[in-house]
């Protein structure tokens, strides 16, 4: 069964950690205290990029919308990896912020067609193997979408066209995430309408991987821990893309930020 948690100094810790596949020695209650008032989701992706240039990992993807023009596709080559996408015209763009941060994102969105689903596929620049990998990202969700926006992670060349993952999370109407579709997964809070991070910690092993999914930021909370499902272990150990993507029959939009997957070399 999942793991869930309110306990946000914790939380705390942990983003701050896993974010940069690192350890935080915290001697005492009064830093923990001056962390809980300054950290948000302002922060924690500067916190992010901070303290990875420390650590010994590996970038495999990162995002960056800064230079293309609004209402665009994004562009195909990023700082690192690759994105691809597929839909309606229009269906995956580039647009200003939709909170007060400033900066750009890509919005994914799906209109009543019975044809078409709205995929962003990121790919990694390779497939890296067993390890300790961290996705995060900054997401967007509006009132108003008539079923899930979904995250899910794929195979190295998966084409874009193939929907199979070995991790697929939902972002439910509800305001939970549900894992892998599967009833008695779904855990945490999401904001609609505000800016929150997700980040995942997926350790891809030759026999057992698992995921830890954390949710933070303004109004945002949950954690949980999960297997992933034994059918899947083959393509979690080719892990090579993460997909944003809403499918049908669901209408509706969300938008993503501050995309980055890293690994951890041993």
């Amino acid at each position: 069964m999942p793991r869930t948690g309110d306990n946000r100094d914790w939380e705390i810790l942990y983003i701050c950690s896993t974010l940069s596949l690192c350890h935080m020695n915290t001697h005492t209650h009064s830093l923990l205290t001056a962390m809980r008032e300054k950290i948000n989701f302002l922060l924690v992706p500067f916190l992010a990029i901070t303290l990875l240039v420390s650590c010994k990992t590996e970038t495999l993807f990162k995002s960056d919308f800064s230079a293309t023009v609004d209402n665009q596709l994004p562009a195909h080559q990023q700082p690192v990896g690759t994105i691809n996408a597929s839909g309606l015209g229009g269906s995956v763009v580039v647009v200003p912020s939709p909170v007060v941060t400033g900066g750009k994102w890509v919005k994914i969105s799906r209109i009543a067609d019975p044809s078409t689903i709205t995929v962003m596929q990121c790919d990694f620049n390779k497939q890296a193997g067993t390890g300790l990998y961290n996705f995060s990202a900054i997401m967007f969700i509006p009132s108003g979408n008539t079923g899930p926006a979904s995250v899910q992670f794929e195979s190295f060349n998966q084409p874009i066209g193939t929907l199979t993952s070995f991790l697929h999370l939902d972002f439910m109407t509800d305001n939970s995430i549900r894992i892998d579709d599967r009833d008695g997964t779904n855990f945490g809070h999401y904001p609609k309408d505000s800016a929150f991070i997700v980040q995942v910690t997926i350790n891809i092993n030759a026999t057992a991987p698992t995921a830890h999914i954390v949710l933070a930021g303004a109004g945002a909370s949950g954690i949980t821990d999960y297997n992933i499902l034994s059918p899947f272990i083959g393509l979690a150990q080719s892990f090579g893309a993460v997909r944003f993507w809403m499918g049908f029959p669901w209408v509706g939009s969300f938008d993503a930020t501050t995309i980055l997957v890293t690994r951890r070399n041993n």
